[in-house]
Formats: structure tokens, sequence, C-alpha cells
């Protein structure tokens, strides 16, 4: 017992070399410099450019712009009619996660329209209006046959998991 004392007390009285107290104290330093100087810069997204639309003049449309597929949907839902004030509807390709999408909101601003209209979402990247065509899909909207403020969202996959910039995309209603 009195030899583990002994130990101890040796323990105690032992003093840190002051060299190593400073190279500790330089490692300190320098981590709080390196801390204190990193800095995050958010960058907004400029790689869609180019968004051309046309319609009949009963429905608006909305670009929303890109986004990545979350979650995959294996069955495309292209007809469907405009649903009453304030609701939306969906309208989509088959989706895969991964895959950037194009997202188009309609509304259709005729008040007693019936019709089923046609509107087609062509989505290329590249460079130039020849650039290299993506998906060219086509959704038969049908108006609520009375006034209403519901709106189709439209949700293209694109097929691809990177695109090369800029994405144009043309939307054409009839």
């Amino acid at each position: 017992m009195s030899n583990l004392r002994a130990k101890i007390s040796q323990a105690t009285n032992k003093k840190v070399p002051i060299l190593a107290l400073v190279v500790v104290a330089m490692l300190g330093m320098v981590a709080g410099v390196l801390a204190a100087t990193i800095v995050v810069n958010p960058v907004a997204n400029t790689g869609e450019v180019g968004t051309y639309h046309t319609n009949s003049g009963t429905i608006t449309v909305v670009d929303n712009g890109l986004g990545v597929v979350a979650n995959s949907n294996a069955t495309a839902s292209g007809t469907t009619t405009f649903p009453g004030n304030g609701s939306n509807r969906n309208a989509n390709t088959v989706l895969t996660a991964g895959h950037w999408f194009e997202q188009v909101t309609f509304t259709d601003t005729l008040a007693a329209d019936s019709a089923a209209h046609t509107a087609t979402i062509t989505v290329r990247h590249g460079a130039g209006p020849a650039a290299i065509l993506l998906v060219n899909p086509t959704f038969t909207l049908t108006g609520p046959g009375v006034a209403s403020t519901g709106t189709i969202t439209a949700y293209v996959d694109t097929g691809q998991t990177s695109l090369t910039s800029p994405v144009t995309v043309y939307i054409t209603v009839t």
C-alpha cells in the first residue's frame, strides 16, 4: 500500500515539459484559425434557361423548374380533368428515383371550358436550340366545365441522373 502511495506521489510531482505545452497550444491555435475561416457560400442553381411557353389563351402555364425524383412511380397518368377551386391534381410520366424531373403547373382560365387540351412538354439539354432531346411527353388536360381556380401539376421525368447545362423547356398547349 505504501508503495502505491509513493508512486502516486511521484506522478503528481513530475513537471510537464514546457515544449509539450507549447506544441499543444500551437495545435489549438491552428485548429481555431481553421475553424474560424471556413465559409460556406450557397450557390443558386442556374442550369435552366430559355423556357418558352405558348398556349391557346385558356390555359396559363407556370414553369416550376427542375428537381430530383425522391420516390419512384411506375404508373404514368397523362390524362386528367381540372379540379374544383383551390385544388390540385397531378399528371406525370413514369418517375424513377434519382432522375431529374421538370415540374409545370397549368390553370384553366376559361369559365365554362370543358374541352380537352393537349399539353406537350419538350425538355432538351446542351447548347443551342437543337440540343439533345430528353423527353417529349403529351398530357390531355380537360377543362372543369365551370369557373375554377383548380390546377394540374405535371411532373416529367427526364430519364437522366445528370444534365448538361443549359436545360431548355418548350411547353405547348392547344
